[in-house]
């Protein structure tokens, strides 16, 4: 949790932005950002992700897993490409394209599900055009049944889409998780194998000390910003001034970001929405909740690494025009849902 944490604070303070061809993005997308979707029209459990590296590079990758099944059974797929495009094109032209993973004669049909997923999800992007809020288009979608109903959201990477519904109210295709590569090192969306939705945390226990005196926590990042506030109590160890931690089941942190972007602090949203460094957060169990303080991020994460999930709250305070304080609280699942109203009274804390 913690180098996750950090890698992410040390992310807000770079700036390396692109965008599709021919769309102008409420939300710039920066270098390493993806997304992977659940794709419904197989029969079996299927995966679609993009990443962008910059305004001329992107990989995508199909992934499904193996299904044991007697009578049935299938092998594990991955089938992962790295494009070039020409950026000065108003359409999608594809320049070059290196296989990055082992493929076999049968696998013709997925590479070229790749090739279309990827025309046809720029082409719907660029007829959508404007997306500065959640909007929807109704559109002719063959590979998904013919007409469709297409969901934006501009707090989503690249193509903005969150799902597509067919006539029959059915979703065929869906936002899984999203997320933002930390370094050159990071394989955190070529390792993506999907996300159970079941989960079950027994290995972190935390017992409240009834004895643990208040703690208020007071930061100011420099003599003229603004004081931030919250409460915990003597059961946290001061790891930095802003940085606490719950013995080994829970960290808290409190800061002061700027950005000198428009937008910002949708830029800002966009990033806490998303994970990096073999963490996945679930984007079918988040909630965003704006209230007069600010707006809290709730969301449940799969931590590949450990094979753990954590309850992630980061709470984002508009000061000014260009600055925030942010508040990220981070506990392991079984901690949290057995310890929920003693964790709900420091998120209340915060101000």
């Amino acid at each position: 949790m913690k180098k996750f944490l950090l890698s992410f604070l040390l992310f807000i303070a770079s700036f390396s932005l692109f965008a599709l061809p021919a769309v102008t993005p409420h939300v710039p997308d920066f270098s390493g950002q993806f997304v992977y979707y659940r794709d419904s029209s197989f029969e079996r459990e299927s995966y679609i992700g993009i990443l962008y590296y910059n305004d001329s590079t992107y990989a995508l990758r199909y992934y499904a897993p193996a299904v044991e099944d007697k009578k049935n059974p299938k092998i594990e797929k991955n089938i992962h490409i790295l494009f070039t495009i020409d950026p000065e094109q108003k359409n999608l032209e594809l320049t070059g394209e290196r296989i990055l993973s082992a493929i076999t004669p049968e696998d013709t049909d997925l590479v070229n599900y790749i090739h279309d997923f990827f025309y046809e999800m720029t082409k719907r992007r660029q007829n959508a055009g404007e997306v500065d809020s959640s909007k929807t288009e109704y559109q002719d979608y063959i590979q998904f049944g013919g007409k469709v109903t297409l969901y934006f959201n501009p707090l989503i990477p690249i193509f903005n889409l969150e799902k597509i519904v067919s006539v029959d109210k059915k979703t065929v295709l869906q936002i899984v998780t999203a997320g933002q590569l930390v370094s050159s090192d990071d394989t955190t969306f070529a390792n993506f194998k999907g996300i159970s939705e079941k989960f079950k945390d027994t290995n972190h226990k935390f017992t409240k000390d009834k004895k643990a005196q208040p703690l208020p926590i007071s930061f100011k990042a420099n003599e003229n910003s603004t004081e931030l506030k919250a409460k915990l109590d003597s059961s946290w160890n001061a790891a930095a001034e802003n940085f606490y931690t719950l013995t080994n089941v829970a960290i808290f942190t409190v800061n002061e970001v700027t950005s000198p972007l428009e937008n910002q602090f949708d830029v800002l949203k966009r990033r806490l929405l998303l994970g990096g460094d073999s963490v996945y957060p679930n984007w079918q169990s988040q909630k965003i909740e704006k209230n007069s303080k600010g707006t809290l991020i709730t969301q449940i994460s799969y931590h590949s690494e450990s094979n753990s999930y954590t309850y992630d709250f980061k709470f984002l305070r508009e000061i000014d025009s260009k600055t925030a304080g942010l508040y990220t609280l981070t506990i392991f699942a079984g901690v949290y849902t057995a310890n929920k109203k003693y964790f709900d009274a420091i998120l209340k804390s915060f101000e």
